[in-house]
């Protein structure tokens, strides 16, 4: 079968070729736009399901995911706007700001479709809907787990079953298990950025190959970002905008990695179908 490194350094060439790069900053600028209404609605769900102290943990878990660096320049703002937003789930803020929240996976759909050289043909109004129920779904799993860190904790202390406490302790609930959680998570919604989200069908099968690339990578390049911000000083180039910069460039290299996944996974499809022919 074709080998994986021809068809790597293809899909690179063809990230370059269909500005990728470009596109990965546009996602990022969204991303970084979405983050806000995001942390509101999410509020608000937990507002509904069990307080703002699920909320703030839920956040603080999905902070847990970036470098340490791009974690200290954006927890500070959002929990300031949390303390202020006062949205319950049914109200018309709450609808904005998950209108808002759906930016970043509009451009990520739009990044996706020109890797795969697809063209959207849903109805645009589908589309939205769409980016409104990852969202919603993305938010939901977070609560999810907040909720059994949350929750486990207490039901451990008022158990007398040593067999519960080491479950909910150090089992179920442990960092590393919460940790895998992010990371099973993730690859799924992974997943299902490039079968339902991207215009086209495409199996599992078809792209495995470029989720298991990005997920690789992205997890290389988190390691490697918050050690670079040790040694590296960009307060000399962005001044007192180098907490929103350092957070924005790694949300650019994220979006490259998952756009270089689609990448991949069309690189392979070709070579997969030149070797049939």
């Amino acid at each position: 079968m074709t080998g994986r490194f021809p068809v790597l350094r293809r899909a690179l060439w063809t990230l370059f070729e269909d500005s990728g790069f470009s596109m990965a900053g546009a996602v990022a600028f969204s991303f970084t736009l979405s983050l806000f209404p995001f942390c509101i609605f999410l509020g608000a769900l937990a507002g509904t399901i069990g307080g703002r102290d699920l909320a703030a943990y839920a956040i603080a878990q999905l902070f847990n995911a970036v470098p340490d660096p791009v974690a200290t320049a954006l927890a500070p703002e959002v929990e300031r706007v949390m303390g202020r937003s006062q949205f319950g789930l049914l109200t018309l803020g709450a609808a904005i700001a998950l209108l808002f929240a759906t930016s970043a996976i509009e451009s990520l759909r739009a990044a996706l479709n020109v890797a795969y050289r697809v063209k959207e043909s849903r109805p645009y109004v589908l589309c939205i809907l769409q980016s409104a129920m990852f969202v919603f779904a993305t938010a939901a799993g977070m609560l999810v787990v907040a909720w059994g860190v949350i929750v486990g904790p207490a039901i451990a202390a008022s158990s007398a079953s040593p067999t519960v406490h080491w479950l909910l302790n150090h089992g179920l609930f442990s960092v590393s298990t919460r940790y895998a959680i992010v990371l099973v998570v993730t690859t799924a919604q992974l997943f299902a950025y490039h079968i339902w989200l991207a215009a086209g069908r495409r199996s599992i099968w078809e792209v495995w190959p470029g989720v298991l690339l990005s997920v690789v990578l992205w997890l290389l390049v988190a390691q490697l970002y918050s050690r670079w911000l040790v040694f590296s000083d960009y307060s000399r180039f962005y001044a007192g905008l180098t907490q929103l910069l350092t957070a924005l460039i790694f949300f650019q290299v994220t979006a490259v990695i998952v756009i270089l996944g689609a990448e991949f996974n069309r690189a392979l499809a070709n070579a997969r179908q030149t070797y049939a022919n």
